[in-house]
């Protein structure tokens, strides 16, 4: 891990940057594609930075309470979609209430359902590239296990079960010969 002034930096820290990054990036396009054609610009839209950060923030507090800046969950593709949207529609009913009592912060005009579905597939390509960079281009930590016995089995499990992806076991040495071949 990095130390930048006392402050360790973590993997959950980059991602919560890219996907500031990406809702961002969804939501500025979201307006680009609604306006495509038009002559209007979303850059005209009054509060603009206002309303952009505030869907920033929603969404990528909906990501934290869903647990999606969890490394296990990238492994499994189907739940981390599952995921993404759920936090996005409890994302889309907390702004439609904010929307109702507060119409400053309004987006409108289709721009709110068009980012939400930018911010959707950037945000799973996204999960989903970083998976496979991990599994192909990061050198893995071999390690060997002293022991065959419970606490052996509870290190194997706690790196195969908990997104542990920077390691890979290579084998078990044990002082009882007649352990060898047996899998552990």
């Amino acid at each position: 891990m990095l130390s930048l002034n006392g402050y360790r930096s973590s993997p959950g820290m980059l991602f919560g940057l890219i996907d500031g990054l990406l809702i961002l990036a969804g939501v500025l396009g979201g307006g680009y594609l609604r306006f495509l054609g038009e002559g209007d610009s979303i850059f005209l839209f009054d509060h603009l930075v206002l309303k952009v950060v505030f869907i920033v923030l929603v969404i990528q507090l909906a990501f934290y309470y869903f647990d999606l800046y969890d490394l296990k969950i990238f492994r499994e593709k189907k739940k981390m979609g599952v995921l993404l949207l759920e936090s996005l529609g409890a994302s889309a009913i907390l702004l439609a209430v904010v929307y109702y009592f507060v119409p400053l912060l309004t987006v409108g005009r289709g721009i709110f359902a068009i980012g939400l579905t930018l911010v959707f597939v950037f945000t799973f390509l996204w999960r989903l590239l970083y998976a496979t960079i991990v599994k192909v281009l990061v050198n893995k930590e071999r390690i060997l296990i002293v022991g065959t016995g419970e606490m052996a089995k509870k290190i194997r499990s706690e790196i195969l079960e908990n997104g542990y992806d920077g390691f890979e076991i290579v084998g078990f040495i044990d002082e009882n010969r007649d352990n060898i071949g047996n899998r552990v």
